[in-house]
């Protein structure tokens, strides 16, 4: 079964609570703070955009295309019933997963013009500073090929890693620990975007290249994996901070709220990602501390947020069990 057969598939009917008619939900009570975040960085990257414009090649595209995103969902917002079912509750709740694809695939033809300054030299100096030599270069010393193979694979399990948090949530419609789990993996994603505006860096793997003497090669994967990931991401400055880090710490932490039969795997996994950052050299190791940091920052934010039971949203809040 796909993925999205996992998450349209009709949940025990005695998890469904029934909607109190008498108690109707108006249109701006079904703004969830998920809402408020995407439509908040949309408007940001474009104002970024107008502001550069000189910078930056078809600058309009982006203020334009985001305000039309941004009057699409309001629209839809707007217009969706009060309890909705089916395909419109699927793509109300899930429509952030299609939109996080093309918003990163933007930061390529943004972020190096907005600031052309890369800091790779001031990451690698924290690194040396804090270790005395440079992470990455050390850990030549323990390359072996299916050690890059199995970190290789550790690494490409963050693209799944949010979905083995929230499809569960939303299959047994506890809809409340799943909007506070995508509150907090959408802040973590576009905190961190907007960090690379910051801070620009490609990472160890292209700045201190004429250093490294011993070749990545893995067994089988290693190879396509990494050129189908250059493929696909482009040219990045995305370094710091760790945004692999950040969103596995994020879905750890939020498993170990609301899953935690899970949690022995995903530590393990969890540790595995954060590690490989470092040994397939995408990442210098302070990016790894301030990923961290970012996800406890954007973990505080979100359960500042939903610190009281939703009571209010009957229609929206299909569940508001906590995990046992």
């Amino acid at each position: 079964m796909t993925i999205f057969g996992l998450i349209l598939a009709k949940p025990e009917k005695h998890r469904m609570p029934a909607v109190d008619a008498v108690c109707p939900v108006k249109p701006l009570s079904r703004i969830a703070a998920s809402d408020v975040i995407t439509c908040g960085y949309l408007v940001i990257i474009g104002v970024l955009a107008t502001v550069f414009a000189e910078r930056i090649p078809q600058w309009w595209w982006y203020p334009v295309m985001h305000a039309v995103l941004v009057l699409g969902l309001s629209v839809f917002l707007w217009k969706l019933p009060p309890a909705p079912r089916g395909w419109m509750l699927f793509v109300r709740w899930w429509y952030p997963a299609f939109l996080i694809p093309p918003i990163f695939s933007e930061l390529p033809y943004l972020v190096h013009p907005v600031n052309p300054h890369d800091m790779d030299a001031q990451l690698t100096a924290v690194d040396f500073a804090l270790f005395g030599v440079h992470p990455t270069l050390w850990l030549e010393a323990i390359t072996v090929p299916w050690l890059t193979e199995s970190m290789q694979l550790a690494y490409m399990t963050f693209y799944f890693l949010p979905f083995v948090l929230c499809v569960p949530l939303y299959r047994r419609r506890r809809l409340l620990a799943f909007r506070v789990a995508l509150c907090a993996l959408l802040l973590t994603y576009y905190a961190s975007y907007l960090l690379y505006f910051v801070t620009p860096a490609r990472g160890p793997r292209f700045y201190l290249a004429s250093l490294q003497t011993l070749p990545l090669t893995g067994v089988w994967l290693t190879a396509p994996l990494q050129a189908g990931l250059d493929v696909l991401e482009g040219v990045q400055r995305d370094a710091f901070p760790s945004g692999h880090t950040a969103i596995a710490c994020v879905v750890l932490a939020l498993a170990m709220r609301y899953q935690r039969r899970q949690v022995p795997v995903l530590l393990v996994v969890v540790a595995s990602l954060v590690m490989s950052t470092v040994y397939l050299r995408y990442h210098y190791v302070i990016d790894v501390i301030a990923g961290g940091l970012l996800a406890v920052l954007c973990l505080g934010v979100t359960y500042c947020l939903y610190r009281e039971p939703e009571t209010r949203y009957t229609a929206l809040a299909l569940s508001t069990q906590r995990s046992k």
